[in-house]
């Protein structure tokens, strides 16, 4: 699937979603909550192929594939809470929406604490020469 693909099945949901909106509002966000489904398995898809080429390209660097890890589960997360919260705000749940924010950026402060850990590491050795 192509990103003109996925912008006009993105239109096309969107205008359903507004006509359905107006007689069964819960139809609408079930909806969106579908589509979003689906357009999450493509970018799966494409991330998985991503992954591969980066891997490929830096496997000789030391902590290269431990922060590549690091590195794409934040980007899953940040996908996911971003898709999740946007429903959430769309559907009148401001509330759960900033939950959701808030609870995110907690997850990526303590997932990204090996690299932190490793640049103290690092910046030690260099002060220790």
């Amino acid at each position: 699937m192509n990103i003109f693909s996925v912008i006009i099945v993105s239109i096309i949901v969107s205008v359903l979603a507004i006509f359905i909106k107006q007689n069964n509002p819960a139809y609408s966000v079930l909806l969106i909550i579908i589509f979003v489904i689906i357009m999450i398995t493509v970018g799966i898809n494409y991330l998985f192929d991503l992954t591969g080429r980066i891997t490929e390209s830096v496997g000789g660097i030391k902590y290269a594939p431990e922060f590549l890890k690091i590195l794409l589960k934040a980007i899953i997360i940040c996908i996911l809470s971003d898709l999740s919260s946007t429903i959430c705000k769309d559907s009148g749940n401001g509330s759960v929406a900033v939950c959701i924010d808030v609870v995110t950026r907690i997850i990526l402060l303590s997932l990204t604490l090996p690299i932190v850990e490793k640049l103290v590491e690092v910046i030690q050795g260099l002060f220790n020469l």
